[in-house]
């Protein structure tokens, strides 16, 4: 299960860099206001499957529960006070898109790697 969820890290930051480099930017698009349930959905998704890991594996995985927590507080700052987050959204990127998407490419790799780093340690 941890292979599985650092694999989807890396297929999303594969789709986040392929499509900055097609010309597209996958994150302006799952940023907008009127794609809020497409952001919740993939925020929910690795909810689900870091709280899978967190809440099925003996011992505690504190990494993966790390994770999980960040998930958890994007899907909850974005609920409970949505202004805010797209106050944030539209600040970043106005200032500079195409490092942002970088940003963004590099923690999912990070994300993965810490996943997998967490599968050597537990």
């Amino acid at each position: 299960m941890i292979t599985f969820l650092a694999f989807l890290y890396i297929f999303s930051a594969f789709a986040y860099f392929y499509a900055n480099k097609s010309g597209y930017s996958l994150l302006r698009y799952i940023w907008k206001r009127e794609n809020i349930n497409i952001y919740l959905l993939t925020e929910i998704v690795f909810l689900i499957i870091t709280s899978l890991i967190v809440f099925t594996n003996q011992p505690l995985n504190w990494i993966v529960a790390i994770l999980m927590f960040m998930h958890l507080i994007g899907i909850a700052w974005l609920i409970g006070n949505p202004d805010s987050f797209y106050e944030m959204a539209d600040e970043s990127i106005n200032l500079d898109s195409n490092l942002l998407e970088n940003v963004v490419v590099i923690t999912f790799l990070i994300y993965a790697g810490m996943a997998l780093f967490s599968r050597i340690i537990f």
